[in-house]
């Protein structure tokens, strides 16, 4: 009965939502289940309860209603065993006081356990064993099912959680008979379980859908005959007209395709004469599902679909050649002209979002050809306005639904073409991205496969290559979103196999995006009406540069990169003759390289390959106006001829050309740049090292900007890329750790200008007389000027300029309103003061963020130089300026990656470290100065390094046992020196000498075992 229960700890207001859900989904299985290791009793259950009966009963209900799986099999398995072998009364008593009345309960998953025992149960009474006329001829079918309704009907005034407790155990119960398949071998059982249901169904509204479930269930159990009985009786009490009575009209049809069913109301719900009513019979059931009256059918929300779109979706799946056209009209009616209607409800939007995102996953596994129907008119104009802006109802819904579509492309990526088509096409918009503020097309672009990247092409060009000449400023906006996409089909372009790029089998989908970028910025593109502006083709440049950068990922790329450039015809261009023939050989030098490249698979092919590389991207660079084009253009041809005749010198032009470039602050630059120093990381002599590290000495400030680039007018330090940067384009474009390096070099600025080093301390000692000299200069002039300015507005001068001063007669006073234009004059004077300093504090800023951005590069090439070439003797030389960087730069993220690269070169040169032919004498002399150089800071990070460096030089001559005492000599020297208080060190940095000596010892020792046991 229900009376009144104490009620678990841990239910909550919601654990009927819950229990809902798996009312639908959850099928009691009708076999024992198979028991886990957990040791329970399965002796039968006695008549009279013991104290030891007791605990174990409790016990195994507990277990029972546990939330994990395995427990409550294993219990179920001890109980339905017990309760087998029990006696009658026994078995009545579980039924009774445990079971039955247990379905009431929402304590963790007791519905869930007392079903499959209940389920069971059923099924050895009234089913081929028929133990209830055997065993236990009091449990006849009535009296078993009148436990059940005794047990939980609400009785008295419950709460509202309370009595929706008994209806979902009577619901739980009435599923059980129905999954035990005991229903049908007796002509009245069917019916007494039925009108149990029908009259839940019209007592509670919200248990509606979960009775017409179990009926659905139960149809493929009863045969024709039966089912049209049932559908019969249903028309006639009015519940076909619901969205159940759809539900399990589609159900019946499709177990028993030759059914007769009713004439009301409606023989098929999928016929086109009643879809229009059965699309209003859909869009009421928004409230009916959520419990809401009749009256109120437009406030229903329920993040739970009805089961009816399950299976109309299953009929649509297994339709046929049919279904096509059956979905269009469909769903047009039901879905686009209901629910999605000007007079619909957010409610009834929001369940429109719901169906859309379960067709789509559904279609997509089983009949892809019927997913571009769903993108109709009305769902379409409603999804871009709900994702547009975040104040929108429902935002989240719709952003849910563009995750969806994503999903679906994701998982059948054919499905690709014509989603793209919908989106972009008549109900949808080009700029489908910049109206919903999403990324949805520029993620689906990710899926274009070499097979289908030709249509996808098409479908995005088409529609800005002829655009009405009325509407000049629409045609510049979308052929920028068309720009935009091309460099997103470039970068999120899937890796082709190597195979296929050998065999060159497959379309490049990467290449094809590039080569359309570098056409419409740089060629005349006669089928474009209105033609391309200016302004678009600034946008296609900036892209360019922007996507070059991004997908440079091995050799292969380059190779297509550099041919997108050969195919370029710079019609759009306006080239002097001299340039033209630059061009010209640039391009003539570049085919070679590409077919040197291809020979053979040696490093002087990659090497081959990446100055033809740089050829590509300095041509770009003529395209573009660059003024030193040229000059790079002419260095790169004497480079190649010196690699070809095999001269020396070729590395140092090479790096002077790769520095030359990486001044600009460009992604693009730099990863080109990289790219090719690493294919030339084993010819670089120790010259071209040299040239590479002397930068990093530079100081940080006007003078060290001067002197890097004293040659390089204004304009050529601003990357062309930057000045031709949109809003908030070039932002995404940066790299982040550009952007916090920029940042975090702001921070080491005090407020009168001047520069604070790593560790407090004044630092470089040669040069602070002369900046004092040049600031007391700079200073003066700025004071003689000001005197000047406020001579000639007070009519004044100075009392050491009484001689050269003209004499003046008139020494009146001033009237007001000579005062008041005198005080304007002041102001303008102190205006323009004011602004010459600030403009002047700005400029030595940039400086000195230019100089540390510049030596971020050359960092970034040390850092491959040690990564590839740790086994070469030469790479021992970068450690010096690599600790001159820790200790003197003001830019932590500078000196944090300087460390860094120490400790890699240390890990690399453990992995590659062979037996080196070093010069031995240089490299104590470079351990010798490495430990002067730790004296001159004590700053823990310095000291780290420094200690790092000295112990990988002491590693390198490891190859000579002999040198292991000069090695301890030398530190044994520098801390006697500590001691003498000739230098001051941290200590870690002989305990780190201690360790790593103590670590080869026992490497020594073991290695010394093993040979004798061998």
């Amino acid at each position: 009965m229900g009376s009144k229960r104490k009620r678990g700890a841990n239910k909550t207001a919601n654990g009927s939502q819950t229990t809902q859900k798996r009312a639908k989904t959850d099928h009691p299985p009708a076999t024992e289940p198979e028991a886990t290791n957990i040791d329970l009793d399965k002796s039968p259950f006695g008549e009279t309860l013991t104290s030891e009966a007791r605990k174990r009963e409790a016990k195994v209900y507990e277990l029972l209603g546990s939330s994990d799986g395995d427990e409550r099999i294993a219990a179920a398995g001890a109980l339905i065993t017990g309760l087998l072998g029990s006696p009658e009364a026994a078995l009545q008593r579980h039924l009774e006081h445990r079971l039955f009345r247990g379905l009431a309960s929402s304590r963790n998953a007791s519905r869930l356990g007392f079903s499959l025992v209940i389920t069971e149960l059923l099924s050895q009474l009234f089913g081929p064993q028929n133990l209830s006329e055997s065993k236990y001829p009091g449990l006849t079918f009535d009296h078993v099912l009148k436990i059940l309704v005794e047990k939980t009907t609400p009785s008295g005034h419950l709460p509202g959680q309370e009595e929706r407790d008994c209806y979902f155990g009577q619901l739980f119960g009435l599923q059980c008979f129905v999954g035990s398949k005991i229903l049908f071998d007796e002509e009245s059982r069917w019916l007494k379980v039925l009108d149990l249901l029908l009259k839940m169904a019209e007592r509670k509204v919200w248990m509606r859908s979960h009775c017409g479930w179990v009926i659905v269930e139960s149809l493929p159990q009863m045969g024709q005959n039966k089912a049209e009985e049932t559908l019969q009786k249903l028309s006639e009490i009015g519940l076909g007209k619901t969205a159940e009575g759809i539900g399990i009209w589609m159900r019946a049809r499709s177990c028993y395709p030759s059914l007769k069913t009713p004439a009301k109301p409606w023989h098929d719900p999928m016929n086109p004469s009643v879809l229009s009513e059965v699309a209003r019979v859909l869009k009421d059931n928004v409230a009916q599902d959520n419990g809401e009256d009749a009256k109120a059918k437009q406030g229903g929300w329920n993040a739970q679909l009805h089961f009816v779109w399950d299976l109309i979706l299953a009929t649509f799946i297994t339709g046929g050649k049919q279904s096509k056209d059956q979905l269009k009209l469909f769903w047009t009616t039901v879905i686009d002209d209901a629910l999605f209607s000007k007079t619909a409800s957010d409610a009834q939007k929001f369940r429109g979002f719901m169906i859309l995102q379960k067709f789509l996953l559904g279609l997509t596994t089983e009949s892809e050809k019927l997913v571009k129907e769903l993108f109709t008119r009305n769902l379409m104009k409603c999804l871009i306005n709900q994702a547009a802006k975040e104040d929108r109802y429902l935002h989240r819904a719709a952003l849910k639904t563009l995750h969806s579509i994503e999903k679906a492309v994701q998982t059948s990526p054919e499905l690709l073409l014509p989603v793209l088509k919908e989106l972009l096409g008549k109900h949808g918009a080009y700029d489908f991205d910049q109206r919903t503020n999403a990324k949805t097309v520029e993620n689906l672009l990710q899926w274009a496969t070499p097979t289908n990247v030709k249509g996808v092409f098409k479908l995005l060009r088409d529609p800005v290559i002829v655009i009405d000449d009325n509407a000049a400023s629409e045609a510049e906006r979308l052929r920028q979103v068309y720009a935009s996409y091309m460099s997103k089909l470039a970068t999120q372009a899937k890796p082709t196999s190597e195979n296929s790029i050998k065999a060159k089998e497959t379309t490049n989908v990467a290449e094809i995006g590039v080569k359309e970028l570098a056409a419409c910025a740089y060629s005349i593109q006669p089928q474009f009406k209105p033609d391309l502006s200016e302004k678009s083709r600034e946008s296609f440049r900036r892209l360019l540069a922007s996507t070059i950068g991004k997908v440079m990922r091995r050799r292969d790329d380059a190779e297509y990169l550099c041919n997108a450039v050969i195919s370029v015809e710079p019609t759009a261009v306006n080239m002097s003759d001299e340039i033209k023939a630059e061009q010209g050989s640039a391009l003539k030098a570049m085919r070679k390289l590409l077919k040197a490249g291809n020979k053979s698979e040696s490093r002087n092919a990659g090497a081959s390959v990446g100055l033809a590389l740089l050829y590509a991207i300095t041509i770009l660079q003529l395209y573009d106006g660059a003024p030193d084009a040229i000059s790079i253009l002419q260095d790169l041809e004497r480079c190649s001829e010196k690699m070809k005749s095999k001269e020396g010198g070729s590395s140092e032009l090479l790096v002077e050309i790769l520095l030359a470039l990486v001044s600009r602050q460009s992604p693009m630059m730099r990863q080109i740049s990289e790219q090719v120093f690493e294919a030339f990381t084993s010819q670089v002599s120790p010259e071209a090292l040299e040239l590479l590290t002397e930068p990093l000495f530079a100081e940080e400030n006007e003078k060290g900007y001067q002197t890097l680039f004293e040659n390089i007018d204004d304009e050529d330090v601003e990357m062309d890329d930057a000045e031709d940067s949109g809003p908030g384009e070039d932002i995404e474009d940066m790299e982040d750790d550009e952007i916090s390096e920029i940042g975090s070099d702001v921070e080491f600025v005090t407020l009168d200008g001047a520069e604070e080093t790593a560790d407090g301390e004044e630092d470089g000692d040669d040069y602070d007389d002369d900046d004092d000299e040049g600031k007391k200069e700079a200073d003066a002039r700025e004071l003689a000027d000001l005197d000047d300015a406020l001579a000639k507005v007070l009519r004044s001068h100075r009392l050491d300029k009484d001689k050269e001063a003209d004499s003046s007669d008139n020494d009146s006073d001033m009237t007001d309103s000579e005062m008041i234009a005198l005080d304007e004059k002041l102001v303008e004077v102190f205006k323009q003061r004011a602004k010459t300093a600030g403009t002047k504090k700005k400029d030595k800023k940039d400086a000195k963020e230019s100089v540390i951005m510049f030596k971020h590069r050359i960092m970034d090439f040390i850092a491959l130089y040690v990564k590839h070439e740790a086994a070469n003797p030469l790479a021992f030389s970068v450690l010096l300026p690599l600790l001159e960087v820790v200790r003197t730069t003001t830019a932590k993220p500078l000196a944090n990656k300087a460390v860094v690269t120490i400790e890699n070169f240390s890990k690399a040169f453990k992995k590659a470290r062979s037996d080196l032919d070093v010069d031995i004498e240089a490299q104590f002399s470079l351990m010798k100065e490495i430990h002067q150089q730790a004296a001159k800071d004590m700053t823990h990070a310095f000291a780290r390094a420094a200690s790092a460096a000295s112990l990988l030089v002491a590693s390198s001559l490891l190859g000579d046992k002999e040198n292991i005492d000069r090695i301890s000599a030398t530190y044994a020297q520098t801390f006697a020196d500590c001691q003498k208080g000739k230098l001051k060190i941290q200590g870690f940095f002989f305990t780190d000498w201690v360790n790593w000596g103590m670590g080869h010892a026992a490497n020594a020792q073991q290695a010394a075992v093993t040979t004798a046991a061998t």
